[in-house]
């Protein structure tokens, strides 16, 4: 499943990135690496960003970037 395909409010946990070395390393120093759980904070309409919650800090992604990565749905957590 991809990140992009999740609705506000659902927790997931990152499964892996499929991004070109750069920008991997910038989402790795994000906190965002598999294993971590993440969640959906909010999830703009018409291809808008996504805007995640990792620990205790929340950032946006664009549709696009969160459509590459992988992730598994774990709200039981």
């Amino acid at each position: 499943m991809k990140l992009s395909e999740l609705e506000k409010g659902k927790k997931c946990k990152i499964k892996g990135l499929n991004f070109p070395p750069e920008m991997k390393r910038k989402l790795l120093e994000l906190g965002l690496f598999p294993g971590q759980i993440i969640e959906v904070v909010q999830d703009a309409p018409f291809g808008g960003p996504v805007k995640i919650k990792v620990k205790d800090y929340c950032f946006a992604l664009r549709k696009s970037e969160a459509e590459n990565i992988e992730v598994e749905e774990c709200n039981g957590e």
